[in-house]
């Protein structure tokens, strides 16, 4: 038997004691995209870019849950959008998209909702007209809509057996008030109650091009952009947006337990109301906010999940709108474990607001932030969704640019200020729901 023997050199062996250098000092650069104002006042952004034969579209409504007069009928109407034209039947738009491998999506959101179409650049010109139509001549029908409520309702009540969901649900009511926008809850009675001229209303209100914007993104000719602009510049639904009344709620800093007929696990959420968007210590909170809880390695991880087994999971998370936000934090725990739980999450509070971060520690969630900041645009669809949520939101490229600027320039004592400013264990309301 022969023996095989590898010489290699020592300077080919790589050092397995020592990981790869860490890159931090470069520039997120968006790519580079066009915007076009329409003559009917919608605005056209395009990113031409990518090596795949393959076009997005979002055609964005910038309106949602907040501009509904009628609690459901937002979502209703936009979901229905699917459900047929006035020449097409639901049929016909499913067959059509399936034969050319086409993929719609609806996305229904607080203030800003969405139809989407993804397909391969030698068939958009086959399923664009359809599309189009969807956007401009819908025909909502009382049967549609009764298949709507009926599985709508059913999701929801389904929904509403999970502890998680109901802690969240009451934490925002009792954070914002069961009549503001960002704070009542939907009921599965609300959508069963819907009726026709409700949900047509709500479009007729709020689906104008005025308040719109489309957003192309993937590798298509200067032939599919002149096909846009004039198809999508033509379209004459300009309407005058309703909104609800944004209020500042009278806010008890309570603590609530939920009797739900789920034994496993209770849900812990913590939270406090926060500040909008555009706030300026946004960026700097987010830091924190890593640090406490928003990765897979944060604090509250290592503490409560790995060393204390008390949960599979805890998080926070900073969620901001236009108007107002909300910190939280949110963790499924056994009875016995609630009150350890919030002792511990206390403890890593304090710990932020009074010990300076770890170097190594800052670095890599910093680094950590940047990198997810990378993935956002990691492509031309990615890129183009994450233009499509900064225009929506009524942000701008320049406000996505500081926002990386600020976690950069964010410091150490910037993250102690931040919790001693946000994270006052006194200003916190705690819901718990769970078989006590």
């Amino acid at each position: 038997m022969g023996v095989l023997i590898f010489l290699c050199s020592e300077m080919n062996i790589p050092n397995r004691q020592q990981g790869p250098r860490i890159f931090s000092d470069y520039n997120i650069q968006l790519p580079s995209f066009k915007s076009t104002m329409l003559a009917n006042d919608l605005e056209l952004i395009e990113l031409n870019d990518g090596s795949q034969e393959i076009i997005r579209v979002d055609y964005v409504y910038k309106s949602g849950r907040v501009n509904e007069s009628v609690r459901a009928s937002a979502k209703a109407s936009f979901y229905l959008l699917r459900e047929g034209t006035r020449n097409t039947t639901a049929h016909q738009i499913a067959e059509k998209f399936d034969y050319y491998g086409a993929y719609i999506r609806v996305f229904a959101g607080l203030e800003y909702s969405s139809l989407s179409l993804v397909v391969m650049s030698k068939y958009f010109e086959e399923v664009w007209p359809v599309f189009l139509e969807m956007i401009t001549d819908p025909d909502f029908t009382e049967d549609e809509l009764s298949s709507y409520k009926r599985i709508y309702s059913e999701k929801l009540r389904n929904e509403l057996s999970k502890n998680d969901v109901l802690a969240y649900r009451r934490l925002t009511e009792i954070i914002f008030g069961d009549q503001h926008p960002y704070g009542y809850n939907t009921e599965p009675s609300d959508i069963l109650a819907l009726k026709l001229d409700q949900v047509n209303a709500y479009r007729d209100t709020c689906h104008g091009t005025n308040n719109a914007l489309a957003v192309i993104s993937g590798k298509y000719s200067e032939k599919v952009s002149e096909l846009c602009k004039a198809s999508l510049g033509a379209i004459d639904m300009k309407t005058s947006t309703f909104k609800q009344e944004f209020f500042n709620p009278d806010i008890k800093h309570v603590f609530e337990k939920l009797a739900t007929d789920q034994t496993v696990q209770t849900s812990l959420k913590i939270g406090r109301k926060l500040f909008k968007r555009k706030h300026s210590d946004f960026s700097k909170m987010q830091v924190a906010n890593t640090l406490l809880g928003g990765y897979f390695g944060s604090r509250l991880m290592k503490n409560i999940r790995e060393e204390k087994g008390y949960t599979y999971g805890i998080y926070s998370s900073v969620d901001v709108w236009k108007e107002d936000g909300f910190f939280y934090i949110s963790a499924d725990v056994s009875n016995n474990a609630i009150e350890p739980t919030i002792e511990e999450i206390n403890k890593e509070i304090k710990r932020l607001q009074t010990e300076p971060v770890p170097d190594n520690e800052f670095r890599m969630v910093k680094n950590f932030m940047l990198g997810q900041i990378l993935h956002l645009i990691d492509g031309p669809f990615a890129s183009g969704q994450l233009i499509k949520n900064i225009y929506a939101k009524e942000l701008d490229i320049e406000h996505f640019k500081n926002h990386i600027d600020g976690i950069k320039g964010t410091t150490k004592n910037d993250v102690m200020e931040m919790a001693r400013k946000y994270l006052d264990e006194k200003s916190f309301i705690t819901v718990l729901a769970g078989n006590f």
